[in-house]
């Protein structure tokens, strides 16, 4: 199982949300095994500064946030990243 670091801009709730997929490859296809939302970053909308952090250690709010992030679309594009940077490696 692989990992990556991902951000998602949550301009509806003025937020950052971080999180980590994990994934797996195989023939050359990606698969989303899970998505660990780890901190959550709270944005000033009149400075649009960083005005606190904090990271997410409840069952709750990470099934919040992980719902959060796939109706989104990110984790999805972030598969489709990761199958073409997949791609380009095995072309090269």
């Amino acid at each position: 199982m692989l990992s990556q670091l991902a951000t998602l801009e949550d301009a509806e709730t003025n937020r950052h949300i971080q999180f980590s997929v994990q994934y797996g490859i195989e023939n050359s296809d990606v698969r989303i095994l899970g998505v660990t939302p780890t901190k959550v970053s709270f944005i000033c909308p009149t400075t649009n500064t960083f005005t606190r952090s904090m990271g997410v250690h409840t069952d709750a709010g990470r099934r919040l946030l992980s719902d959060r992030l796939r109706k989104s679309g990110r984790v999805e594009a972030i598969r489709k990243e990761l199958v073409a940077r997949q791609t380009q490696l095995v072309n090269a």
